[in-house]
């Protein structure tokens, strides 16, 4: 042989075959004729990892809908019952609630609303109430104002647009019998309270002394609770008004304070 190191033989052990232009194969790097070089021919075993590898990333997964036959490489399992759908087929009724569940959970969402709606009911009707009996005593103040306007009497030079108005009843002690016991007065409305209790006693002809530092004094009272609408004297009585703890027009009860324990009467005793 002339050039004994030329070529390489092939690696199959039936053919052994010379080659001078020899094939090494991409996946087990051995050395083949032309007739062996191919993967099947020489049965190579690296493509075995290879084909596994390959049938491993071709693997899908089928949808199990019934006659779906779509297929995805990305598996898209339920929450609920685990099975791969489709991306047409996830809403699968799988996690729809049953007649049984939707009527137990409407329940469940209506007892709150219901209550809503039964506490709304009474505090509706309370503002309803509350309105009524706002506008009832409003009205009947000024039916009240309308009726002592009628008879009051007071000091003329008063001016009409400045007078101020209250049913008044006399003290206990007193007794006149042109005016019985109670008479409408009006007194100015700038006044202060203590000039207009010095007014009221002089036009009903009620007896005081409210200047002498150790006599009984007048004060006046609210008929329809029996407190004290005011103990100091000099507060206008434009802003009693203010603090509604007097309106015009009130029935009023005009008493000496010595015979008032606590600053609070009977007002049951004057009719």
């Amino acid at each position: 042989m002339e050039f004994p190191e030329t070529g390489k033989r092939c690696s199959v052990k039936d053919c052994k075959l010379l080659d001078f232009l020899p094939f090494v194969c991409e996946h087990c790097q051995v050395t083949f004729c032309k007739e062996h070089f191919n993967t099947d021919s020489h049965e190579c075993s690296k493509t075995e990892n290879t084909k596994s590898v390959v049938e491993q990333s071709a693997t899908s997964f089928l949808c199990s809908k019934e006659s779906c036959e779509d297929a995805s490489p990305i598996e898209m399992p339920c929450a609920s019952c685990k099975q791969h759908f489709c991306v047409a087929h996830r809403h699968h009724g799988c996690l729809e609630l049953s007649e049984t569940e939707r009527t137990q959970k409407l329940k469940k969402w209506q007892i709150p609303k219901k209550q809503f709606a039964e506490a709304k009911a009474i505090v509706d009707q309370q503002i309803a109430d509350s309105l009524k009996k706002s506008k009832n005593t409003t009205l009947a103040n000024k039916v009240q104002l309308m009726r002592v306007k009628c008879s009051a009497i007071g000091p003329k030079n008063v001016p009409t647009s400045e007078r101020s108005y209250f049913l008044v009843h006399l003290p206990l002690t007193v007794k006149n019998k042109h005016i019985g016991t109670s008479k409408g007065a009006f007194v100015n409305m700038h006044w202060t309270i203590g000039k207009c209790i010095d007014s009221i006693a002089d036009t009903l002809k009620v007896p005081n002394n409210n200047n002498t530092a150790t006599a009984n004094k007048l004060k006046l009272f609210r008929h329809s609770t029996g407190d004290l609408i005011c103990s100091t004297m000099d507060t206008p009585l434009a802003k009693l008004f203010e603090d509604t703890a007097v309106f015009d027009g009130e029935r009023v009860i005009l008493e000496y304070s010595d015979n008032v324990p606590d600053n609070v009467i009977d007002s049951s005793l004057y009719k």
